[in-house]
């Protein structure tokens, strides 16, 4: 698709406009219920992110979707009435009325990003931003929540080494929240790490409601994975191979280095024990080939000096500065900081984005290192790569090896609720999978693009990477 080399933030979407968003995407009942269900813990997963960028647009419609699987479709799969599904998606229902809440406080501070942006721009502007919707990726760009209002829109592949840079902040200020609040709203956790410090009494009354709601979406997590484990069925008994267990993985250190910029769409399935990638450095240089070579990935060192660079919809104010005065007060609104946002490689036919991938540059090796036992037996091998969204790009952050079950041909991860909670206890997506072809070429079998389809359900970005050591592909 046609790519602009700069870009101007377009209109902030109405809420009508992100509702039609949200309900734009396709309900394939050929994909398992469980695939659904994950998809649905992973909607709510990116509002949390969204929110924690200042996306306010894009939490919204994340939110919106989860709501209308959640309600809407799920009930009509093949598979609901399935004991164990039927279990899971009570799980999930119970979820509903906090996330309807939710998108009930978003709406204001939304409707407020529409409201200011149709007063400052001037008649011309809005003439073309009407014009460039002629593109077809112009046109799927000016409908893109995250690439609207305040945000400031750069091109990854062009600016490698500060995307790097801001995900490794923007981790450490992620890392301070999460101890600072274990228990809160995904509104309150997200939000407040980027709203301004002083309130009216309107918000601050939110803020303690959604705090009192105490979510704890790792146990969700913990009792959606229980009962879906009644629907695993016994494993393929070939060979079997266990990787030595990492008890306590850490997510790559995003130490400046080498990362390489992918916006392909394939993923596969999924893995648990972690391996921690080595760090980066941008000296290595940069690969920005849509190839899906790995860069590194942010580890969780602290930037004490650090300030959020999100922009949410209340104006953002310097926790230095003095606090405003209130609201009834008259006062002339607080500027607000831009929000940056890296702007999509290119966008699904239903508008959904896709969005830009960094791989740590040394994950292909490392996984072949650590896979090198089962193909000197001839034994495929396969990890989960897992990471975090930030500024609207994807940063593979660990590599995780599950238990798993593998023959020459196949490979069949094991304990698959023990990674969705590490997963979730640590703030990592599922981004997409990696496994060997030990005795053959690198290719895409039929199986591994039905295991690809369960990931994009979650995530379109999702991508798969095949290595085929004996060929050295």
């Amino acid at each position: 698709m046609e790519a602009r080399p700069s870009m101007a933030a377009g209109r902030p979407q109405s809420v009508k406009e992100l509702v039609t968003q949200a309900e734009s995407f396709a309900f394939n009942v050929n994909i398992a219920m469980k695939h659904w269900i994950r998809a649905a813990d992973t909607l709510y997963q990116e509002a949390s992110f969204a929110l924690s960028d200042g996306d306010y647009g894009r939490a919204y419609m994340m939110l919106y979707r989860h709501s209308v699987l959640v309600l809407k479709f799920l009930p009509t799969h093949p598979q609901f009435k399935d004991p164990e599904n039927k279990k899971a998606f009570k799980l999930l229902s119970k979820r509903i009325p906090r996330v309807l809440e939710d998108l009930e406080q978003l709406k204001p501070e939304i409707q407020t990003l529409y409201d200011e942006w149709e007063r400052a721009a001037p008649s011309p502007a809005i003439e073309r931003h009407k014009q460039q919707a002629a593109s077809s990726y112009a046109a799927f760009a000016a409908r893109d929540p995250s690439l609207s209002g305040n945000a400031r829109i750069l091109d990854a592949a062009e600016h490698q080494d500060l995307a790097v840079d801001l995900a490794q902040q923007e981790l450490s200020r992620r890392e301070r929240d999460k101890h600072a609040s274990k228990h809160s709203s995904v509104w309150d956790a997200r939000a407040a790490g980027n709203r301004a410090s002083q309130f009216d009494d309107g918000d601050l009354r939110r803020q303690m409601e959604a705090t009192r709601r105490t979510l704890d979406m790792a146990q969700e997590r913990r009792n959606i994975d229980a009962a879906l484990e009644d629907d695993r069925s016994p494993p393929v008994t070939s060979h079997n191979y266990y990787y030595p267990s990492l008890s306590k993985s850490r997510p790559v250190e995003y130490e400046q280095s080498r990362y390489s910029s992918s916006r392909e769409l394939q993923p596969t399935r999924p893995p648990k024990e972690q391996f921690d990638l080595p760090p980066l450095r941008h000296e290595d240089g940069y690969d920005t080939s849509k190839s899906a070579i790995p860069p590194q990935v942010p580890r969780k060192a602290y930037a004490d000096d650090y300030r959020p660079l999100g922009t949410p919809s209340q104006p953002l104010v310097d926790v230095h500065q003095p606090p405003l005065p209130p609201k009834d007060s008259m006062e002339i609104p607080q500027p607000k900081k831009e929000r940056l946002a890296f702007k999509p490689g290119g966008y699904l036919e239903n508008g959904d984005p896709i969005r830009s991938i960094f791989l740590p540059g040394s994950l292909r090796s490392k996984f072949l290192e650590i896979a090198s036992k089962n193909t000197a037996a001839g034994l495929e091998t396969c990890g989960v790569l897992c990471g975090t969204p930030i500024n609207n790009a994807l940063f593979v952050r660990c590599l995780l090896i599950p238990d798993q079950k593998s023959t020459p041909d196949t490979c069949e991860t094991e304990n698959e609720s023990a990674l969705f909670d590490y997963c979730m206890s640590e703030d990592l997506l599922m981004l997409g999978w990696i496994h060997t072809h030990p005795t053959q070429t690198c290719f895409m079998s039929s199986r591994d693009l039905h295991t690809h389809a369960g990931y994009q359900v979650m995530m379109p970005e999702s991508i798969a990477i095949v290595c085929a050591p004996r060929y050295n592909e």
